[in-house]
């Protein structure tokens, strides 16, 4: 028979798991983030950037590593908070810091919401956020695999 402090442990445990995963999607911005996917997108990871003005150009601020497997389409998803004075883009490096796919086009000063990218080669990736122009902002992006 299961003692009643094992029944107590194990119902705080799942008490605990609950609230841990139920919190992610309780913030507005993320679940609509995430719904912006697509019905076929599964949600696999967020990034929470948050950034204040710079006045110097170069390289995007907000940098994050992921692992990305080889012949798997994943979806970028980019959302700004209703507060933010700048527009969320990405830049997505391979390990050579080669630019893979960017939701930011220079040439003709467009930006993409959300774009998919289908990986050729399994290995570390670096996430670089920023938001256009140095500008401050705080916002979400949504990491997704493409069924």
């Amino acid at each position: 028979m299961i003692s009643m402090r094992k029944k107590v442990c194990f119902l705080l445990g799942l008490f605990t798991i609950s609230i841990v995963s139920f919190g992610q999607m309780t913030d507005p911005l993320l679940r609509n983030c995430a719904l912006n996917a697509g019905a076929k997108a599964r949600y696999l990871k967020d990034f929470r950037i948050q950034l204040g003005k710079t006045t110097t150009q170069g390289e995007l601020r907000y940098k994050a590593n992921i692992s990305l497997w080889k012949n798997t389409k994943y979806r970028f998803t980019l959302c700004n908070s209703d507060d933010s004075t700048g527009e969320l883009i990405l830049n997505l490096k391979d390990d050579s810091e080669k630019l893979v796919v960017s939701s930011y086009d220079p040439k003709t000063g467009r930006t993409y919401h959300s774009i998919d990218f289908l990986c050729n080669k399994s290995g570390i990736y670096q996430l670089n956020y920023d938001f256009l122009g140095g500008q401050p902002g705080s916002g979400v992006g949504v990491v997704s695999i493409i069924e």
